[in-house]
C-alpha cells in the first residue's frame, strides 16, 4: 500500500458495458503508477440492485472511509460523470465531509476548453455528414451548471460540423422528439448514434436502440442505423481529459494554503 489513492467514481451500470471500467482502469494505472486505484459508484439504486454482485459496488462515502481507516494520506476522487450535475454535487459533498482533506477531480465537461477537447476526441467517430446523420446521445440534466455546459458543447458542435450532426438528450433538451420530427423529412436515411456517456449502458441499449415502441430506432422505420459505438470510457483521448482533471486535483493538495 502506498500513501496516495485515486478513487475513480462512475454512476454505475447493470449491463455488460461495465467492461468499460476494466479498460479505463488499465489506462489509469499506467497514467498514475504511484497511486493505488479504487472504484466507487454514485448510483444508490444500482448499488442496491446489485448488492449480491462480487466485487460489491461501494459508494464514494464507503470508499473514502475505508481508505481513511487504511491510512492513506493523499486521496483524489475523480468523477467519471460527463457534466457537473447532481451526481457530481453528491461527490463534492462526500469529499467535503472527509477528514483529512481529500480533493475532487472535475467531470469531463468542466469548461469551454473541455468541450473543444471532447469534440476533437470524437471527431473521428462522426460520420460523413453528406450521406449520414450523426446523433450524440447525452443523458441530460436540469442542473443549472450541467445544462449550461451541455449548451456550450452543443454550440461548439454546431459550429464545427454541418447541419447533420446533432446533440440529443435522453432526458431534457435538446429532445429526441423535436430532432426526430426534423430529420424524418430529410433525404438522408442513414443515422449513427454516438453515446455522450461514459458507458453505453441501459439508456443506449433500451431508450435508444431497444425493441420497445418508444425507442428511438423504432421511430425511424426503414432507416439504416449504426448503434455500434462504445461509451466514452473506451476513447483514450477522452480518458486523457479525465486524467488531466485528476492530475490537477492532485496538484491542489500540494499547493500551500
Amino acid at each position: 500500500m502506498g500513501d496516495c489513492a485515486l478513487i475513480l467514481t462512475a454512476f454505475g451500470t447493470s449491463t455488460a458495458a461495465r467492461d468499460t471500467y476494466d479498460f479505463f482502469d488499465g489506462l489509469a494505472r499506467r497514467r498514475f503508477p504511484q497511486h493505488d486505484i479504487f472504484w466507487a459508484f454514485s448510483s444508490h439504486m444500482l448499488r442496491k440492485a446489485l448488492v449480491t454482485r462480487e466485487p460489491a459496488m461501494q459508494s464514494p462515502d464507503e470508499v473514502l472511509v475505508r481508505l481513511k481507516n487504511a491510512g492513506y494520506r493523499q486521496i483524489v476522487l475523480q468523477s467519471l460523470h460527463v457534466v457537473p450535475g447532481f451526481e457530481f454535487d453528491k461527490l463534492a459533498a462526500a469529499v467535503g465531509n472527509y477528514d483529512p482533506a481529500a480533493s475532487i477531480g472535475r467531470p469531463l465537461l468542466a469548461n469551454e476548453a473541455d468541450c473543444r477537447r471532447t469534440i476533437q476526441a470524437l471527431a473521428g467517430r462522426i460520420a460523413d455528414d453528406r450521406d449520414c446523420i450523426t446523433v450524440l446521445v447525452g443523458h441530460g440534466s436540469t442542473h443549472a451548471e450541467a445544462a449550461a455546459l451541455y449548451r456550450e458543447f452543443n454550440r461548439q458542435l454546431a459550429g464545427r460540423f454541418g447541419s447533420n450532426v446533432h446533440l440529443c438528450m435522453v432526458e431534457g433538451e435538446p429532445s429526441w422528439e423535436l430532432l426526430c420530427g426534423s430529420i424524418q423529412s430529410r433525404r438522408l436515411k442513414r443515422l449513427k448514434f454516438i453515446p455522450l456517456m461514459f458507458v453505453a449502458g441501459e439508456h443506449m441499449l433500451s431508450d435508444v436502440l431497444g425493441d420497445q415502441e418508444s425507442s428511438w430506432v423504432r421511430q425511424l422505420p426503414g432507416w439504416e442505423i449504426d448503434g455500434t459505438e462504445r461509451g466514452l470510457g473506451w476513447n483514450e483521448e477522452i480518458a486523457d481529459i479525465y486524467m488531466d482533471h485528476a492530475a490537477e486535483a492532485m496538484k491542489q493538495q500540494t499547493r500551500p494554503a
